[in-house]
């Protein structure tokens, strides 16, 4: 990559809620803020939070852009992507691009960037999407990725502040390009800083710290970038195994708590029935439903 390019960040899911434009906007702020670079926000979702929170708060010299694309076709909308990709990151060091993606956009386009964040809830169902969905890519751009040495970064967002992401998204640890970044914590009376501060400098002591924790963290991946790196160790035919079973468990799991009724929301009726069912058998209803439904990579150990 040429040293006059700018690195150029993602931050995309396929659910929304996930904090993705929240960490858009703030992450621009802190760059642009805390380590003194030019910064430029493209903002392809339709709803613009994060280039309206972006020009809405205090100006620091964010260059904010809103992106449209042309859906018409898959290929339509990758060309269009890439034209706003290229047209918003000149002239400065750092682009940041908040987009939801979509099946109707090709996964080339996630393979422009140097470093992809995913966020995700610490929700189980959450994290299995979150897993199937970087699987899923890293198989069918396996050779790009060990090409342009891509990061992908998943990031715990609006989680509690004990959570700890030592021993999340254990599927992906065999995979020499993923890593897991500082959480963010879920941010009392966010509302209160919206179009008005960006986080790692509002009056919140403990707010500004961890999203500070998260920028720095993503400073360091940025100047990692820049450095000359080797080439990622991926064994085409393993990886391509290991991937495979992965996704084969996720995506079942997924799956059969989507047919319950109770992926993203509550159990439905049937499936308290069955709850009931077991109990009436002798176990208790979390027994039930952890060796029915829960699959063992999720399972904690039995004492």
């Amino acid at each position: 990559m040429p040293a006059s390019e700018a690195i150029k960040i993602l931050v995309t899911n396929q659910k929304g809620g996930v904090g993705k434009s929240t960490i858009s906007a703030n992450l621009a702020a802190y760059l642009a803020i805390q380590e003194g670079l030019g910064v430029s926000l493209i903002d392809f979702d339709k709803q613009a939070s994060s280039s309206h929170w972006t020009k809405k708060a205090p100006d620091i010299g964010i260059r904010v852009s809103r992106a449209e694309i042309n859906y018409q076709s898959v290929g339509m909308a990758l060309l269009s992507a890439r034209a706003n990709l290229r047209k918003y990151s000149s002239g400065v060091q750092i682009s940041i691009c908040d987009f939801t993606w979509t099946p109707a956009m090709s996964e080339d386009f996630m393979t422009d960037f140097d470093i992809v964040l995913i966020p995700s809830s610490s929700a189980k169902f959450e994290m299995a999407s979150t897993e199937i969905f970087i699987l899923e890519y890293v198989q069918k751009r396996m050779a790009r990725l060990a090409a342009s040495k891509q990061s992908l970064i998943v990031v715990p967002s609006r989680v509690d502040p004990g959570y700890a992401s030592q021993g999340s998204f254990t599927n992906l640890d065999f995979l020499a390009n993923c890593f897991i970044a500082p959480p963010i914590h879920r941010t009392p009376e966010i509302d209160s800083y919206v179009y008005q501060d960006f986080l790692c400098v509002c009056s919140d002591k403990a707010v500004a710290d961890n999203f500070s924790a998260f920028g720095k963290y993503i400073s360091q991946k940025i100047d990692e970038r820049r450095e000359i790196r080797r080439t990622l160790s991926i064994s085409g035919q393993s990886i391509n195994r290991e991937i495979a079973k992965k996704v084969s468990v996720l995506d079942d799991y997924r799956n059969r708590a989507k047919s319950l009724g109770f992926y993203g929301g509550a159990a439905n009726a049937e499936f308290n029935q069955e709850l009931v069912s077991d109990e009436a058998q002798g176990g208790t209803q979390e027994q039930s439903f952890s060796k029915r439904f829960v699959p063992s990579f999720l399972r904690k150990n039995d004492k």
